[in-house]
């Protein structure tokens, strides 16, 4: 019961600051005497996604199409940001629209075939105008 009490309290103390907050912003004064306002950003981050089209082509060594495979991309390999992840289609090609740019395409290694190589990571650079087509050749272990 004391816990209840005490979640109760701490949400009713948030809606209060909340409140007091948009109503009595903060301001901070800096050594000479200039006030700014103190202020989070309410900006919504959009990630990579945009107009421009990459086709992402996976194919064995034998010729045939790796289907099924997670596609990452990313201005630095590690975690894909919203419109960086693909998966590729019964023909081996995974399909990105994003902002034209440098990027990385890379793979996750849970999700990655255990009897295939992972290539690691591919520098591709991507135009806004045109279809940019990158083919990446993949080997078994």
């Amino acid at each position: 019961m004391k816990k209840l009490i005490l979640i109760l309290v701490a949400i009713i103390c948030l809606v209060i600051g909340y409140a007091l907050g948009i109503f009595f912003p903060l301001t901070l004064s800096s050594p000479d005497q200039t006030e700014h306002s103190f202020n989070l950003s309410t900006t919504k981050y959009e990630g990579i996604q945009g107009d421009s089209l990459l086709k992402v082509n996976l194919k064995m060594d034998n010729g045939q199409p790796l289907q099924n495979v997670e596609v990452d991309l990313a201005e630095t390999p590690g975690q894909p940001p919203i419109g960086g992840v693909a998966l590729s289609d019964e023909n081996g090609q995974a399909v990105f629209n994003v902002q034209p740019g440098n990027y990385f395409i890379f793979f996750n290694d849970v999700n990655f075939p255990k009897n295939v190589e992972n290539p690691g990571s591919t520098p591709v650079e991507v135009k806004k105008d045109g279809i940019n087509e990158v083919e990446i050749l993949l080997t078994v272990k």
